[in-house]
């Protein structure tokens, strides 16, 4: 068996050799190999085969495998793969919301040149609503009224103002300018809670019982020029207006003293001293100032929008030195008028006044910042959230605002808004009603508001204004 295995290894090289076209010497009978060297060549012939064996059985074996690590994905479910398409349309849905462009026209100006006009104004207290004065018996119940008030008194309030402007509009630009002039009042006053504690209950102590109440007030006139333009392919929007005012009147907060006098019958006696400047005594030194309005707004995205203005940042201040202090007295209520109406408010002289030293003064310093936020992605509806706070002048108060309002804008032409929120020490609900031919405009704005959030809602005050105007 050997030999005949050793055989066939020599005939299969001798083959290979003949096909190559090589030599090779024939084999003497000497040189025939011995049992040793087939011993040998066998070992390596039967390792070859095995190799070869191996070689050709991997293939099969790594193949089987995979076949036996790959396992094909189980279906899956028709309602798992509906919900997964229906995230997925939401989340495209969304991110298309906030980053398609919108067909929003907001910044826009509607006319090249327009010049207009509006004035305003208004009253409100914290006390006395509608209900107790349109109604068909009028009844004064002090004690009520004494139940009602709160800790920190009576509230009463003025505001009036007149408000005239003109402006040029490079649309194509995307920038402007105008110039403009206003007029703007307020007084305010607080009755203490003790002045009604004393007239609803009585002199109790039978003694005159006193306290004090604080009045201030202001008329500020201005005049300037603001200019705007819009970068970053006019998502940025910013503007800026200087402008120079004059105090013509001003009365800084005062404290009034009061007294109930049953000495020689009943009568509540208001007397006291308080600063009062008025520019119209002297217009040859109107001591007016300076100060700038900042305005930024950025189209974040293509619903929304978010601003900020700063309003009468102090460039100089104005310097009054034309004040008098004045002496008031006079009866507020006696015993003849008490449930006839309020008695004569006192004598107010200006000649006898002292004078008073130099007053620097600053108007109110106000920051706002604001969200423009369109859901229906154009101008239609604009809903306008806004907070911030401002630093009042005369009466020395700092008032937190929050405002939100909505806007209704149809083909820019007919325009509403509605808006409720604290400003400036008041609460507000106001209702605007606007409407642009284009070479005119119409506008009206109503509200209600008081101090007391409650009473704002129960006509305890309202302002009123109305603006006209024209361009092309």
């Amino acid at each position: 068996m050997k030999k005949l295995l050793l055989f066939f290894i020599i005939s299969f090289l001798a083959v290979g050799l003949y096909a190559q076209e090589t030599e090779e010497p024939t084999l003497t009978q000497e040189e025939v190999p011995a049992d040793s060297v087939v011993e040998e060549l066998e070992t390596i012939a039967a390792e070859s085969a095995e190799t070869a064996q191996e070689q050709a059985y991997q293939p099969y074996q790594e193949q089987t495998y995979q076949e036996q690590a790959y396992q094909e994905p189980e279906p899956e479910p028709a309602e798992e793969k509906q919900r997964s398409s229906f995230i997925g349309r939401i989340g495209t849905g969304i991110l298309d919301y906030f980053t398609q462009p919108a067909t929003t026209r907001h910044n826009e100006a509607i006319r090249f040149f327009d010049f207009g006009f509006n004035a305003g104004g208004g009253f409100a207290n914290s006390l006395i609503g509608g209900s107790d004065i349109f109604t068909k018996d009028v009844v004064i119940d002090l004690n009520s009224w004494n139940d009602k008030i709160k800790s920190n008194g009576v509230d009463i309030g003025f505001d009036a103002s007149f408000h005239q402007f003109m402006n040029v509009n490079i649309k194509k630009g995307g920038w402007g300018f105008g110039e403009f002039a206003h007029v703007d009042a307020q007084f305010d006053g607080n009755l203490p809670k003790s002045l009604f504690n004393l007239l609803s209950e009585g002199n109790l102590g039978d003694h005159n019982p006193s306290g004090e109440f604080a009045v201030s007030g202001a008329v500020f006139a201005e005049a300037g020029f603001h200019w705007y333009g819009t970068f970053l392919n006019k998502k940025l929007r910013v503007g800026v207006a200087p402008a120079y005012y004059v105090p013509l009147i001003y009365i800084p907060k005062s404290t009034l003293n009061y007294e109930l006098n049953t000495d020689n019958g009943l009568y509540v006696a208001v007397g006291g001293d308080l600063d009062f400047f008025n520019a119209f005594d002297d217009f040859s030194n109107l001591g007016g100032g300076g100060d700038i309005s900042l305005r930024g707004e950025y189209a974040l995205f293509p619903i929304l929008d978010v601003g900020g203005t700063i309003s009468h940042i102090p460039l100089i201040p104005a310097k009054l030195s034309n004040g008098k202090k004045l002496t008031v007295e006079g009866i507020l209520l006696n015993d003849d008028n008490l449930f006839d109406g309020i008695g004569d408010i006192g004598e107010i002289t200006t000649e006898d006044g002292i004078a008073i030293g130099e007053r620097t003064v600053v108007r109110p310093l106000r920051f706002d910042f604001y969200v423009l936020y369109r859901p229906l992605r154009r101008d239609l509806l604009t809903i306008k959230p806004s907070v911030g706070f401002t630093v009042f002048n005369p009466s020395e108060e700092t008032y937190f605002n929050g405002i939100l309002e909505a806007q209704l804008n149809v083909a820019r032409i007919l325009f509403l808004s509605l808006s409720t929120g604290t400003e400036e020490g008041y609460w507000r609900h106001k209702f605007g009603f606007a409407v642009d031919a284009r070479i005119f405009e119409f506008d009206i704005t109503a509200a209600l508001k008081s101090q007391d959030y409650l009473k704002s809602y129960q006509l305890s005050g309202v302002d009123v204004a109305l603006g006209l105007k024209f361009g092309f």
